[in-house]
């Protein structure tokens, strides 16, 4: 779910006062399309949409409303590039008011493109691990640095030392990836021609991704487990968030995965996040608060 919104995937639609996203289904646009903004006579909202088809003009299917006209901003920015998306949400971020969640800017080239924010007082529980080094607390405090973020939005980082989870063992111990430990480990992604050889029963320290590599490797061998997976660790914890943002191998498989959408709310994304990676993380955060289903609808 991206934080800012190339002009390309966006396109308007006027619409008569009593319309709204019952409406825009049936409605044709660009095969590109992924958000409508909407203008009537009172003002703009903003809406993502999905589309049906396999031409160049597609039909929506369904939308959800981002933000409404109370919610939405417009903005004129003839100079600014929309593909440099950190100084996109640093231009923007300045103009937001209160219940501002969108921000509409006509930029370059007269294109138009949507920065989407999260609302007022939005709490963000971090869950990082180490080793490997805490890429999350680095992007928290980064954003906040950088100003990517509203004032008021706040980290609750806890980062965990995953090595004191380990305890002594004369076992052979497999840990998930090369990383400074000061202790003789097996790493899986350097040493899988080693691991697949042990006939000893082995201590297994990972996730389930981990799990269930080792044992394809070798499908033989005894293991204990202990599960140090950073989304594990947010759904134990305790602390009053609005969500979580995690790092996970599974998402280094297969992209950012959702957990607990209805309830505990954890975002999980790879293991070498960028900025935007995060920003565009904290955002979907949001949406799942008031959208659970997303990206279903």
């Amino acid at each position: 779910m991206p934080r800012v919104v190339h002009p390309q995937q966006v396109n308007i639609v006027k619409l008569k006062h009593e319309e709204n996203e019952k409406t825009l289904k049936g409605k044709r646009v660009y095969h590109t399309t992924r958000y409508v903004i909407t203008e009537s006579p009172t003002g703009s909202s903003i809406y993502e949409v999905k589309t049906v088809g396999k031409s160049l003009i597609r039909t929506i299917s369904s939308a959800i409303l981002l933000s409404d006209e109370e919610e939405t901003l417009t903005i004129d920015c003839p100079n600014l590039d929309p593909t440099q998306k950190i100084e996109v949400i640093k231009t923007t971020i300045k103009h937001l008011k209160k219940n501002t969640r969108s921000v509409i800017f006509k930029s370059k080239f007269e294109h138009i493109g949507i920065t989407l924010f999260e609302p007022k007082n939005t709490r963000v529980g971090i869950i990082d691990v180490v080793p490997p080094p805490a890429r999350l607390e680095y992007q928290a405090l980064n954003a906040k640095k950088q100003k990517l973020v509203r004032k008021d939005t706040k980290f609750q980082i806890n980062t965990i030392d995953i090595l004191k989870e380990i305890p002594k063992t004369s076992q052979p111990v497999i840990f998930p990836c090369k990383a400074t430990t000061r202790r003789k480990f097996l790493f899986l992604d350097v040493d899988s021609e080693k691991i697949a050889s042990l006939k000893e029963p082995t201590l297994v320290v990972g996730c389930p991704v981990t799990f269930e590599t080792v044992k394809e490797l070798n499908p033989r061998i005894q293991m204990k487990k202990i599960d140090i997976c950073p989304a594990h660790y947010a759904r134990k914890d305790t602390t009053a968030n609005d969500f979580y943002i995690v790092r996970c191998c599974r998402a280094s498989i297969q992209g950012v995965q959702i957990y607990s959408p209805r309830n505990k709310r954890i975002i999980a994304l790879e293991w070498e996040p960028t900025i935007e990676n995060f920003l565009d993380a904290i955002y979907l955060g949001t949406l799942l608060k008031k959208h659970p289903e997303y990206p279903h609808f």
